[in-house]
């Protein structure tokens, strides 16, 4: 078995507009920048990779993000999807542990384990956002996109590159209950699950009996923070106040975990307000930011 970690701060997934709504005290490119800051912080204090490991280059901010076929950043989304296929394929990977970042990070590595493992896999997407939209919809970033495209709908481009996509029924949207700039119409009629916040135990065994309904023995595991109510800890991007306690989610994926094969984990969307207004207060300094 090849276990291989991404560390990837991609924050171009998030539409400018979008994130900027959610951080009021922001500016623009602190509030987009937050996510790939967020994913740095997040690799730092992880702990240290053994084995394979690979940090997806994310190229720089840019002032003017440029929003093709209803997508924002698509070149840029494209250009990272095949560094992360290319060095997974060429480590032979069948485990991935992804810390990014904007949810935009599952799609890669989830879409290179669905085409190692096949009709063996369920994703469970612990996220209270269901990221079912699509390109030109509500909200043009691809972090609101990404479960469309694991099942196979979305921009042709970007589902051109992914290995392999996964049945609807074989996705569980666990945790999801805020629609803001989400169309949730497309979970039903795409045949989702939908897994709503409760308490722990409830919800734990809520997600392992679905894995158990698939006939699935390996899963991959998205772990978008803000998932966890933000009155506990403002983990994500958006502040959330309704989803499931911190142990909650820690459980559901411990069970996951002890009752099957975890072959893919993403954590995903720390996001750091204190660290992104500190990044432009230190490169305002004089000496620091001397060419």
């Amino acid at each position: 078995m090849s276990t291989v970690r991404l560390d990837w701060p991609q924050f171009q997934g998030g539409e400018p507009a979008a994130v900027e709504s959610l951080t009021p005290g922001l500016t623009a490119e602190q509030a987009r920048l937050a996510y790939g800051i967020g994913g740095r912080i997040a690799a730092l204090v992880a702990p240290p990779a053994h084995g394979l490991s690979e940090t997806v280059p994310v190229a720089p901010y840019s002032a003017d993000p440029q929003e093709v076929d209803g997508v924002i950043d698509k070149h840029e989304i494209l250009a990272q999807n095949a560094f992360a296929l290319e060095r997974l394929r060429a480590h032979g990977a069948d485990r991935v542990v992804t810390v990014g970042g904007c949810c935009s990070v599952s799609a890669a590595p989830f879409a290179h384990l669905a085409a190692v493992h096949g009709d063996d896999l369920a994703i469970i997407w612990l996220d209270s956002h269901p990221d079912t939209n699509l390109p030109g919809g509500i909200n043009h970033g691809f972090n609101t996109m990404v479960v469309s495209h694991l099942i196979g709908r979305g921009d042709a481009d970007i589902l051109g590159q992914l290995p392999a996509t996964v049945a609807p029924e074989r996705i569980a949207l666990a945790g999801t209950h805020a629609w803001d700039d989400q169309d949730p119409e497309n979970i039903e009629r795409w045949g989702l699950t939908r897994i709503a916040p409760s308490a722990r135990e409830e919800f734990v065994a809520a997600v392992v009996a679905w894995v158990r309904s698939t006939g699935c023995s390996k899963v991959a595991l998205h772990f978008d923070l803000d998932v966890v109510a933000s009155g506990q800890v403002a983990f994500g991007m958006a502040h959330e106040p309704h989803g499931i306690a911190l142990e909650t989610a820690v459980a559901a994926i411990g069970a996951v975990d002890e009752a099957f094969d975890l072959v893919g984990l993403t954590v995903a969307e720390f996001v750091s307000r204190e660290a992104a207004v500190l990044r432009s207060v230190l490169g305002g300094l004089p000496l620091l930011n001397d060419h």
